[in-house]
């Protein structure tokens, strides 16, 4: 179960989502994969259906510390793998792998602000397999090592 502050940090996330989903929707349509970087809009046929977004969002939340495949995420769908990864960038704007990923570097930033857990120990709890690889997905997202951010966070007495 989620602390307050989890709770509450969860709960936002989930509503700017579905506020930039909703956005999209009513501004200009979801966003066209082939040309996300430069906005252009595409039919909203192609976006995975709001309920089913819902569904996987709920699915990748309730599973992430576990090994969690493309075709597990299509399944809580209700969709074939191709589909599905093309319907989610639409609505999204990104990849199913990659929103898994922020997922999972979210869970790890309120750990390592929150607890005294290893960097090790933090990996395997948000759904990394070693802590080599939590650190490069870390570092990447976060433009610093776990151990860095956790560092810097102390250093300025953010908890």
């Amino acid at each position: 179960m989620e602390s307050g502050d989890a709770g509450i940090q969860a709960d936002a996330l989930r509503l700017a989502i579905v506020a930039r989903m909703v956005g999209l929707h009513f501004n200009s349509g979801y966003p066209d994969e082939e040309n996300i970087e430069a906005g252009a809009p595409c039919r909203p046929s192609r976006a995975l259906q709001r309920w089913r977004l819902k569904r996987v969002l709920e699915y990748i939340d309730s599973h992430l510390t576990d090994k969690i495949s493309l075709q597990d995420i299509a399944a809580a769908a209700g969709l074939s793998r191709m589909h599905f990864a093309s319907q989610f960038r639409a609505a999204t704007g990104m990849r199913p792998h990659d929103y898994l990923l922020r997922q999972r570097i979210r869970r790890a930033e309120h750990l390592l602000s929150q607890t005294d857990l290893s960097l090790a120990e933090i990996a395997l709890t948000v759904g990394f397999r070693t802590q080599a690889h939590f650190t490069s997905v870390f570092k990447r997202f976060m433009n610093n090592t776990p151990y860095q951010w956790r560092s810097a966070r102390r250093l300025n007495g953010v908890a």
